[in-house]
C-alpha cells in the first residue's frame, strides 16, 4: 500500500510539473518527490520488477527504430565509437586522478569512484570490493546530476510528425508477447553472471532481430507505456536517497560533484572534436558520451527528438567494453570464495 501512494505521488507531483513546462517534468517529479518521501519517512518503495519493466519498455522501443538500419549505418558509426573509448579512458584518467591527488581518496576508492557503468554493475562490484560509502555518494550524484542535466538541456515534446502505427492484432500481439517472454529469459541468463541493464540489453537485440525478421513492421511502443516506465525509473532512483544521510551527501557530494562534472566535461570536448571530424550532431555525441544513466538518457532522448538509435548504440558498446570485465571479476571472486 506504501509503495502503491508512493508512486501515485510520484505521479502526481510528475504530471504537474509536465503540464508547467518544466522539461521532462514527468521523471524529474517522480525524483523529487520519493526522495522527499523517502528521506522524511525512512521508507523505500518495494518495486520488484520495475526496473526490468522500464529496461524491457525502453529496450523495445529504441529496437524498433532499427528498421532502418543497415551496414553502411553501422561502418559510419565506428569512428565514433574510436572517439568513445579515448573518452570513456580520459574520464576515467581525469577524475580518478583528482579524487585521488586533490580530494586525498585512496586509489581504490578513486577508481570505483569514477567508474562509468550502471548502478546495477557498480553497488555488486562496491559490495564486493567492500568500498566505503562516499563511493555511493559520488554515483548517486553521477546519476542525479546527468539526469538533471540532460533533462533541463534536451527540450521535451519536440516537433516530430505523427506516426502511425498499424492496429493491435492477435498476430502482433501474440509476437510482442514471445518478444517480452524472450527478453526477459535471456535477460535472467545475463542477471545470472553480473551484466548490468540485460533485460534492456536483451531487448534491444532481440527487437532488431525481430525487425530484420519482418515482424511488427510499423507497431510502435504505446505513450503511456514510455510515460509509466518514466515514472517507475524516477521512484526508483529518488528511493536510493533513504540510506544516504544528508551530512554524507554534504561532505561526499562536493567531490562528487567535481568528479563528475570533470567527466561530463570531457564527453563534451570529444562531442564537439568528433561532431566536427565526423560530421555528426554535437548534441547527440554528448548524450553518446555521457557516462553512464542509461535509462535516464533514454527517456530524454526519446522525448527530446534525438536520434536514440544513435545514441543508445554508444552505450551498449561502453557497458559491453566496461561492464563485462567487473561481471568476470564479481564471479571470479565468488567462485574462488566457494572454493575456499
Amino acid at each position: 500500500m506504501k509503495t502503491l501512494l508512493c508512486l501515485l505521488i510520484a505521479t502526481g507531483v510528475g504530471t504537474a510539473l509536465q503540464y508547467a513546462g518544466i522539461p521532462h517534468g514527468l521523471l524529474l517529479g517522480s525524483i523529487l518527490a520519493t526522495a522527499v518521501i523517502v528521506s522524511n519517512l525512512r521508507f523505500s518503495p518495494t518495486l520488484r520488477f520495475g526496473l526490468g519493466y522500464v529496461q524491457i519498455v525502453l529496450g523495445i522501443a529504441t529496437g524498433l527504430m532499427f528498421e532502418s538500419w543497415d551496414s553502411q549505418t553501422v561502418v559510419a558509426m565506428l569512428p565514433s565509437l574510436g572517439f568513445l573509448l579515448l573518452c570513456l579512458t580520459a574520464q576515467i584518467a581525469v577524475a580518478g586522478l583528482w579524487l585521488f591527488k586533490v580530494s586525498g581518496w585512496n586509489p581504490k576508492d578513486s577508481l570505483l569512484a569514477v567508474y562509468p557503468g550502471a548502478l546495477a554493475a557498480v553497488f555488486d562490484l562496491l559490495e564486493s570490493e567492500r568500498a566505503s560509502s562516499k563511493v555511493i555518494v559520488v554515483h548517486l550524484v553521477r546519476l542525479l546530476s546527468i539526469t538533471l542535466l540532460v533533462s533541463l538541456c534536451i527540450p521535451g515534446h519536440a516537433n516530430v510528425a505523427p506516426v502511425e502505427s498499424n492496429p493491435l492484432t492477435m498476430g502482433i500481439l501474440l509476437t510482442l508477447l514471445s518478444l517480452i517472454v524472450l527478453c526477459i529469459l535471456l535477460g535472467r541468463v545475463l542477471l545470472t553472471v553480473g551484466v548490468p541493464a540485460p533485460f534492456m540489453l536483451t531487448a534491444i537485440v532481440a527487437t532488431g532481430v525481430y525487425i530484420k525478421m519482418g515482424f511488427l513492421q510499423a507497431f510502435h511502443m504505446p505513450q503511456w507505456s514510455v510515460d509509466g516506465a518514466a515514472v517507475i525509473l524516477g521512484v526508483l532512483i529518488g528511493s536510493k536517497f533513504k540510506d544516504i544521510s544528508l551530512s554524507e551527501l554534504v561532505r561526499h557530494g562536493r567531490a562528487g560533484l567535481m568528479a563528475v562534472a570533470l567527466m561530463l566535461l570531457i564527453a563534451a570536448a570529444f562531442a564537439g572534436v568528433a561532431g566536427r571530424v565526423l560530421g555528426h550532431d554535437p548534441l547527440s555525441l554528448w548524450m553518446a558520451y555521457m557516462p553512464g544513466a542509461i535509462e535516464t538518457i533514454a527517456i530524454v532522448a526519446f522525448s527530446g527528438g534525438l536520434n536514440v538509435v544513435f545514441i543508445l548504440s554508444h552505450h551498449l558498446v561502453r557497458m559491453v567494453v566496461l561492464h563485462f570485465a567487473p561481471a568476470f571479476i564479481i564471479q571470479a571472486r565468488r567462485w574462488r570464495e566457494n572454493v575456499e
